[in-house]
Order: C-alpha cells, then structure tokens, then sequence
C-alpha cells in the first residue's frame, strides 16, 4: 500500500513541477508520458497487490494451492507495457492450474496486447492502414501483421437498437459496388454497398443530409442473401408496411436490379451520375448532341436516342463500340429514367458514387495496396459498423475466459479492505509554503478542484 502511495506522490511531484514556460505542447508532451507511465506503475503495484491479498486468504481460493512463485508477465496496453508477478496455482481435486489473478481481472492466457488496445487497434485500422494504426494506438510492439490478424478476432458485432419502428411514407436504397484490387492479381473484385436512409434534407446551398442512414456492406455473399438481409434491416426499421415505397438508386448493375425483386413496392431509379458520364463519352465534346439526348430523356423518345449516338458514330465523335455500349445501357435501364420525370413517384437524388467513395473507397481501392479475401470482407465489415455509430469493444475480440475464481461479494469487500489507501499527500504539502501556487495546486487535487 505504501509503495502505490509513494507512486501517486512522485507522480503529481513530477507533474507539478513541468515548466509550460518552456513551451505548451513539450509541456503537455511530458504531462502524457508521466501520466502514462504512472498508470502503468499503478497496474503493476495493484496487480501484485491483489495476488498477495489471495495468496493469504486461503478461505476466497479454497482448493487452489501455489505451484510457483513470482512467475513474471508482460502485457502491452494502450499506456505503455506493465511488467508484473504473481503466483501460479494448482487446483487440489481437478489438477488444473492458473493464474488467480489473471482470471480475476480478465487477462486471457497466452495475451500479450491487452484487449483494450486491440479494440483500439481495430477502430483505427478502419480508417487506416494497418501499420499506420499500431502507430496511433501505441509507441512500439505491434506489428502491421498483428494489427491484422486481431481484426479477424473481431466477432460479435451487433447494430444499435432501434427505439420504435418509423411511420415515414416513403424511404431510399443507394446501391454500389466498390473495385478492389487483390493480392492474387485479381481486378473484377467487389465489395458491395447499400446505404438505407429517409428522403433527404437539404443542410445547405450544396450540401444534404441523410436522415436515420444506416449501411450494409458484403463480399463474397450471394445477392440473394444480401438483399435478404436489407430486407430484414427495413422491417426491423420501419416494419413490413403496404403503404412503404422503396425506392432503389445505382447504376443499373444486375445485382441492384435484382433488388426490385426482393424488396416489397420497390422502385429502380437510375443515377444521374452514371448517365452523364456516358452521355459524355458518347458525344465528346459536342453540346448539342448532348442537350438532344437529355431532351428525349424528357420526352420520352427512346428512338431518337439511338439516331443521335449513330450520328455520333458516323462523326467519329466516338467509337462504334462505345456507341452500341451506351445504346443498349439506356435500353436496359429506360425505366430507371423515365422514373426521374413521373410526377406520381417522389424518387429524389442519387448519391451512391458519393457513398462508396466515402464508405470502401477511401479504406480499400484509393491506396495502392492488395486484399487478401479475409481482410477484405473483415475491414469492409468493420468499417461499416463504425460508421453506423457503433464501437468495437474487448468482448468482440476475445474469447471469454474460463472462470476459475469468480469475484464475489465477500472477495471484493476482501481485497478493497486489504488494498485500500490512507490520505498520504501530507508530506506533500508541508514541502512548500501553504500560499505557494503548488500548494495551491495539490490542495484542488486532491479536494476535486474546489481550492483554485
């Protein structure tokens, strides 16, 4: 007890006495690392604290007996590493061995980055690479590939409870698919997208905001399962209604078609965004061409749409491959088109191509780098449920340990009696006048900031 005592004194002795005259940010550069370093102490002293405490109370660990002593462990957190020891017991009947300590305070066997950390290590590999995210969450003793290999731990993810089911009319699906690049060579790889949302709310002059948003992502999963479980995730959200249009945006890819299928009063509409771009690779450089065939678009005539881009062939505007390409596109999405002017449907914008650029683009085909299946399908995974407003925990990269001492009423009163801590700041404060600006500063320490 005395030496964590002596630990949290030398603590604020040290912090008291940093100079911020020498510079704010090397001032609170030193306050991190002292505040680092004595937390680590702490968990030290009070991890052999509590073993002491167990090894002598027999009656709390009743048929475990000691097999070792002072058997010493490493553990990486998110402060820094604590070194600590602690007895190593033998249970009498069973014959089974543990660390009583360990298991009480949920050190899993064989850990050597506490589990803290690695959820720490998890989000930020979301956003970053996997290397850049050991060098956020800690100093040193991670590796890229451990970074890795502990978001595959990942298990367990479960979405946010929806409070009540919303009466809203009419809700948006946004479907895309983002082109990764693979370890294996591999070009035509996708990770699928769909953002659920409510009809848009304009923010600002250019900006809009997404009401209740909430996405899905798959790789490697049947079409008909993913929207299967859309499906599920717009019952569970609005309820399986009648009266709910559906209204599905992308850019006319079988897999998003095939959503009208699954989903119940669903609409396609097509992206303007998709359209556009081939609308210019068709006409170039010529505005007329492009005006006539926004202008069919409107009217209706699907036909002069063909005359127009066979113009447009037959001037070398564009290659005949691209011609016939663009022709059978508005063919296979015309409904998707004449959507946009029924004044009956309310389909709004779309904004799929802005999504997946801000969802998987950004984590997994801007860089130059190549997936492997697993981490591709886990960080796509991950990256989406952070987005959804979730976190990722210690339990959702872990295995629960196997209890062999479980921390009861009686043990818990034990060991809070048998570590508990006296006021030792006196000494402290007799060190400087009691008008000094760290006396000063201690007394609102230790009195909860009421004296400055």
């Amino acid at each position: 007890m005395k030496i964590v005592q002596q630990i949290a004194e030398n603590f604020i002795k040290d912090a008291i006495s940093v100079d911020l005259s020498e510079g704010l940010s090397s001032g609170l550069e030193k306050l991190k690392e002292m505040s680092n370093q004595f937390i680590c102490k702490l968990v030290e002293q009070k991890l052999e604290e509590l073993d002491s405490v167990l090894f002598a109370n027999p009656r709390y660990r009743r048929e475990w007996r000691v097999e070792h002593k002072a058997v010493s462990r490493e553990l990486l957190t998110s402060f820094g590493m604590i070194q600590f020891s602690r007895r190593y017991y033998r249970h009498r009947k069973s014959g089974k061995r543990r660390y009583l300590v360990d298991n009480l305070v949920g050190i899993v066997p064989g850990e050597r980055v506490e589990a803290g950390l690695v959820a720490g290590l998890c989000e930020a590999a979301t956003d970053h690479s996997y290397a850049k995210s050991a060098r956020i969450c800690c100093d040193s003793g991670v590796s890229r590939q451990t970074v890795m290999r502990k978001t595959r731990l990942v298990k367990d993810l479960k979405a946010a409870d929806v409070e009540e089911r919303r009466a809203v009319r009419v809700i948006h699906v946004q479907a895309d698919e983002d082109h990764v690049a693979m370890q294996d060579g591999r070009r035509d790889t996708i990770v699928k997208l769909v953002a659920i949302h409510e009809p848009a709310l304009k923010v600002s002059h250019k900006r809009r905001e997404l009401p209740q948003r909430h996405l899905l992502s798959s790789y490697d999963e049947p079409v008909e399962d993913f929207w299967l479980r859309v499906a599920d995730e717009i019952d569970r959200r609005y309820g399986d209604r009648d009266d709910l249009i559906i209204y599905i945006h992308g850019d006319g890819a079988n897999w998003i078609r095939s959503g009208t299928k699954w989903l119940k009063n669903s609409h396609f509409v097509l992206d303007k965004f998709h359209v556009r771009q081939m609308v210019r690779r068709v006409t170039g450089n010529n505005e007329d061409y492009a005006h006539y065939i926004w202008d069919c678009f409107a009217r209706n005539e699907r036909q002069k749409i063909n005359e127009i881009t066979q113009a447009c062939i037959n001037s070398e505007i564009c290659a005949e491959n691209s011609g016939q390409t663009f022709i059978r596109y508005i063919r296979s999405n015309w409904d998707g088109i004449r959507i946009w002017y029924d004044e009956q449907h309310h389909a709004g914008g779309s904004c799929a191509e802005g999504l997946v650029s801000h969802v998987l683009s950004s984590r997994l085909s801007s860089r130059p780098c190549g997936w492997l299946d697993e981490g591709l399908e886990t960080v796509s995974r991950l990256r989406v449920h952070m987005l959804n407003g979730g976190r990722i925990t210690p339990d959702n990269v872990r295995k629960p340990p196997k209890v062999a001492l479980r921390a009861t009423k009686a043990l818990k009163k034990a060991l809070s009696l048998d570590t508990r801590y006296e006021y030792g700041g006196a000494r402290l404060l007799h060190t400087d006048h009691r008008s000094s600006s760290d006396y000063r500063l201690f007394k609102a320490i230790t009195q909860g900031g009421h004296s400055i």
